[in-house]
């Protein structure tokens, strides 16, 4: 009875010693950014404690960064109902949901996280981004709201609150978070995309203008910005440029161009 005692000790020793050395090994490959053998050791580690949580949470952020979601998202929610308050994966659950393009069901996640801890700001401005892609606006700006209370020099949570107001109708909301965005990346083509939108609606038509020719000279060479260019040109009766205008957009989006082109370019 003695050695069949002392065999079972040293086996579960051995055993614990082995998926610590799996585990530590998982660990140093995740440092060095060595997401799929670091996989490999954590499924090693998995193998001998198969109901270790926080085994099952690592190895679910091992497939997060080698953007296997579905694994990630499967892994995840054994980690959670092991750890039913395990914040850390809510968030990693939600994260591959909204990169899986399931947004309603990253809210579901970046929600449980906050009720665990409502300052959390991935989760507060992660929750208006999706909201964001559900067309639900005014949740979406309480939430980037919240975040920008928590992290006010976030510049990201102001460009996504500028859109998220300008699709309000808040101009003038919309513009000073956009003319900070730019204060603080100045070579961010989109937010000239967006500020020069907001100035079209404004009907400050030079001032747009300017932005688009920023937003191109920044290399972002699509046919919206082509046609709203054109149309800020033939606004201020450059018309001959809104023509080249909208022949640059029809290499990008023809059946738009050609619209512009037949409302603006075929008068007197």
């Amino acid at each position: 009875m003695k050695k069949c005692y002392s065999f079972c000790l040293v086996l579960v020793l051995f055993l614990t010693a082995s998926c610590t050395d799996h585990e530590e090994e998982a660990a140093r490959l995740f440092a060095q950014g060595d997401f799929e053998s670091a996989a490999y050791h954590f499924e090693k580690a998995l193998r001998l404690d198969p109901h270790n949580w926080h085994l099952l949470y690592n190895l679910a952020r091992c497939k997060e960064e080698l953007e296997l979601y579905s694994e990630g998202i499967d892994l995840y929610s054994k980690s959670l109902y092991l750890n039913k308050k395990l914040l850390e994966g809510f968030l990693g659950r939600a994260r591959c949901y909204w990169k899986k393009e399931d947004p309603k069901s990253a809210i579901i996640d970046f929600s449980n996280v906050l009720e665990l801890d409502e300052d959390h700001f991935e989760a507060r401005y992660g929750r208006g981004r999706c909201y964001m892609l559900t067309a639900s606006f005014y949740e979406a700006f309480a939430d980037l709201n919240k975040a920008i209370k928590l992290q006010p020099k976030h510049t990201n949570a102001y460009y996504h609150r500028s859109i998220v107001r300008a699709t309000l109708r808040d101009n003038y909301g919309a513009l000073q978070d956009m003319n900070y965005v730019i204060r603080n990346k100045n070579d961010f083509a989109k937010a000239y995309f967006n500020r020069g939108i907001i100035h079209q609606r404004m009907t400050r038509f030079e001032e747009a203008r300017n932005d688009f020719n920023r937003a191109i000279d920044l290399e972002l060479h699509t046919g919206d910005v082509f046609i709203r260019r054109g149309i800020c040109n033939y606004m201020l009766g450059a018309n001959s440029k809104a023509c080249d205008d909208f022949k640059t957009a029809a290499s990008y989006s023809r059946k738009y161009a050609e619209k512009a082109a037949a409302k603006y370019c075929s008068k007197g």
